[in-house]
């Protein structure tokens, strides 16, 4: 999937106008969008009400998926419908380019955050490559005057970051990553973070919209597969704090690996008891965890690599620990409860259990995978 403009907006029925009439002056408009974000789409699409268009919405429940069932409301909806606006976040995202994989279309999102569908994380959808990219992504922000968001903004920036010592750590093992663009990117996100306190909703917004505009180089990192692991064990409803949970989680875990003085390379572990343990603690079948993993071909040189360079990651870990405890009380500020839920939601003991056994799914040249062999 092509890049895709992300664009701020003080007037979203204006913008969105706009954009309807720049693909055509008049017909038939598809608005999609969950039930929570109904009220909020429907005063999206007045800003088109004006003009000679038809106005149909596609209104999925809240907390559906994105699945071949599920995206064929958009696939079967009206032909005439010649383009289509997501109103919401990822998941109104995902469905719609999904649904452009079986149906020619054009399509714009309104994102109901300033996290922008979770920045970074990308659209998601199977087969990416035959899928259409929106023509652009909105962010209102009028949501400035909206705290209860900014408590995933501030997830997916610590998160982002944890990403980005493991991303380095890669390429230093593999020199895969453009070394100007890991620059930029770090650059952006210790500006954002500064000291770690992270209460100025206007600071935090005008930097995920600049972040979600850098020219980035995909990577499922580590932190995205215990995210997602955490959300398909349906312990809490909020992707923000499985984001949270799994970047404290693996900050300590980087710490911990990078903090040994003395290494040695050993044979790689027979890695299947961890596919088991994990088919078991996810409670799904082992030839699901078995088909997810990652080829992992270890080479001699990644241990003097890891030597060189493993003060400075430590001191960057240690850095950013020390940040952790203002930008997890800025999260925890945000949410309704500060936090209450996530005591009671997640098990400590089970995070690491997860974190230890989940390696088979990560990178060759993640610190994950390599703590095995190290």
């Amino acid at each position: 999937m092509e890049k895709y403009l992300t664009l701020t907006s003080d007037n979203i029925q204006e913008s969105v106008a706009k954009e309807c009439s720049a693909v055509m002056p008049g017909g038939h408009v598809g608005f999609c969008c969950q039930s929570k974000d109904r009220a909020y789409a429907e005063s999206v699409a007045d800003g088109i009400s004006r003009f000679e268009y038809k106005v149909t919405f596609i209104e999925y429940p809240d907390g559906v998926e994105v699945s071949p069932d599920t995206v064929l409301d958009v696939v079967h909806s009206e032909d005439d419908i010649r383009f289509f606006v997501g109103v919401g976040d990822r998941v109104i995202a995902s469905m719609l380019a999904e649904a452009t994989k079986s149906r020619d279309m054009e399509y714009a999102l309104v994102s109901t955050s300033p996290d922008v569908n979770g920045v970074g994380y990308d659209i998601e959808c199977k087969d990416e490559d035959k899928a259409i990219s929106p023509r652009c992504v909105f962010v209102d922000r009028n949501i400035l005057d909206t705290p209860y968001p900014y408590a995933d903004v501030v997830s997916s920036i610590f998160s982002h970051r944890v990403e980005l010592i493991e991303k380095k750590y890669i390429h230093y093992l593999s020199r895969r990553f453009d070394e100007k663009k890991l620059a930029e990117e770090e650059k952006l996100l210790d500006n954002i973070i500064a000291d770690g306190n992270m209460s100025d909703r206007k600071r935090i917004f005008e930097g995920i919209v600049q972040y979600s505009s850098l020219d980035r180089e995909k990577f499922n990192s580590s932190n995205a597969i215990m995210t997602n692991l955490l959300g398909e064990l349906a312990l809490t409803a909020s992707v923000g704090d499985c984001r949270l949970l799994s970047a404290i989680t693996l900050l300590k875990y980087y710490k911990t690996i990078l903090s040994v003085e003395d290494y040695y390379l050993t044979i790689p572990l027979d890695i299947s008891p961890k596919c088991r343990r994990l088919s078991k603690l996810m409670n799904v079948g082992i030839s699901d965890i078995i088909s997810k993993v990652q080829d992992r071909k270890y080479e001699p040189k990644w241990l003097y690599i890891h030597s060189e360079y493993r003060e400075d990651l430590l001191a960057e870990v240690l850095a950013l620990e020390e940040k952790s405890k203002k930008i997890i009380k800025s999260a925890k500020r945000f949410m309704a409860d500060v936090g209450y839920h996530l005591g009671d939601d997640f098990d400590s003991n089970y995070l690491i259990e997860i974190l230890y056994n989940m390696s088979p799914l990560v990178d060759e040249c993640s610190l994950v995978a390599m703590a095995d062999i190290l």
